[in-house]
């Protein structure tokens, strides 16, 4: 096979292959949650406070003897304001009513372990979520990302390296979401997971560098 046409069979098959890595690229190593455990916690305007649920026995992890718990509290003094925390079927839903900008909690205690183990980076897949939402991760309730704010309809991948005390990874037995933002604000979620994220451009490097020597290898073949 000569080079002209060992190229035209060999980019379709490493373009492939780069869109598999690049779907790969934020592939979750450890299932922190899938939301598939069933639970609501509700709250209006008209109560003082939070209200909150938490669930044992959590299950759509890979954490151990991890129990998840769900804050909301409502903005507002009128009954209809209301702040909602949801999941199950795989999704994590939070809502608020039209005049409540709420705040919603989600906090999983867990036996210690190791989380670089098994990844560099938090994921937390998103389905949809209003701009200006502002979300922040603590670690063992202390380490944070600080708080960012949503400005695309996006997946969240935040470093290790981000948090203020990323040292707490290695012996990690709580984790943390808080949201707030405008009133109106609505989120859903898949999933939230460990991750080791893989430069696309530098795999789409390797697969050019890779075609460029079988070319040069056909080229000498064809030549001798």
């Amino acid at each position: 096979m000569n080079a002209k046409h060992l190229q035209k069979n060999l980019a379709p098959l490493l373009l492939s292959l780069g869109l598999t890595l690049s779907g790969q690229s934020q592939a979750g190593i450890l299932t922190i949650d899938n939301f598939s455990h069933s639970q609501t916690v509700f709250d209006d305007g008209g109560s003082a406070g939070s209200s909150s649920d938490t669930v044992s026995a959590l299950t759509g992890t890979d954490l151990s003897n991890a129990t998840r718990t769900f804050i909301a509290e409502a903005s507002g003094t009128r009954l209809a304001n209301t702040t909602e925390i949801v999941s199950g079927g795989n999704q994590l839903i939070i809502s608020n009513d039209g005049r409540s900008a709420g705040g919603a909690s989600i906090l999983w205690n867990f036996d210690p372990l190791d989380l670089t183990a098994h990844g560099n980076a938090i994921l937390l897949e998103v389905l949809t979520i209003d701009l200006g939402v502002n979300v922040e991760m603590v670690a063992n309730g202390s380490s944070s990302s600080g708080i960012q704010t949503f400005t695309s309809n996006s997946n969240y991948l935040i470093s290790f390296s981000n948090f203020t005390d990323p040292a707490v990874f290695a012996n990690l037995h709580s984790f943390r979401l808080n949201f707030t933002g405008p009133e109106k604000w609505d989120g859903q979620f898949r999933l939230l997971t460990t991750t080791t994220p893989v430069p696309v451009p530098a795999a789409f490097g390797l697969m050019g560098s890779a075609l460029l020597s079988l070319i040069a290898v056909s080229r000498r073949k064809s030549l001798s």
